[in-house]
């Protein structure tokens, strides 16, 4: 299988897992390509396991072209004569923390290649490895916004005015009663 993640802008992330069950042996009709794709590779948070089902649902496809869903040195050749239909399930989230890791479950069956693609930086070359049943991928930076763009900077500052106008208006009102 290979999972495309993308690098959004404002710490979003995207990340795309396609099954063959056209050309794969050990994937060898739809019914066990979407059981593979149900928990492929989980998120680790701390030192725990989050499955991709609780980061967001899942959006499902299906296709025959590879092309946008590999690498292209992982690319078939033109020349390998078996169709390729393909299943692709798209997860989208915001990352809480400023690099996220995955790991494989233990047990699983289904190798993944996972391959990073920076949507900020579209000229550099995609970065991959391939994860085995119980590997960690090494840690992946996520493009925060600059801190006075985060919302909670937004949020702070908002506050921050509303209560300034309270309390300005406030003592306005009380100066003017004295008089």
């Amino acid at each position: 299988m290979s999972a495309k993640l993308t690098l959004l802008p404002d710490a979003e992330v995207l990340l795309e897992i396609t099954a063959d069950y056209g050309g794969n042996p050990l994937i060898t009709d739809e019914l066990v390509a979407r059981e593979a794709l149900i928990d492929p590779i989980r998120l680790r948070r701390d030192e725990t396991l989050v499955p991709l089902a609780e980061l967001s649902a899942a959006s499902v496809t299906q296709h025959d072209n590879w092309a946008e869903f590999a690498p292209a040195s992982y690319l078939p050749s033109v020349t390998e004569a078996q169709p390729h239909t393909l299943i692709t399930a798209a997860w989208r989230w915001r990352s809480e923390e400023p690099e996220i890791v995955f790991e494989m479950p233990k047990g699983k069956l289904h190798d993944v290649l996972l391959w990073t693609r920076d949507q900020t930086n579209p000229d550099a070359p995609p970065k991959w490895m391939l994860l085995l049943a119980g590997d960690k991928s090494k840690a992946i930076a996520i493009h925060w916004p600059p801190w006075w763009q985060r919302w909670q900077t937004v949020m702070a500052s908002s506050v921050f005015v509303l209560a300034l106008g309270y309390f300005v208006s406030r003592n306005f009102t009380l100066r003017q009663r004295t008089l």
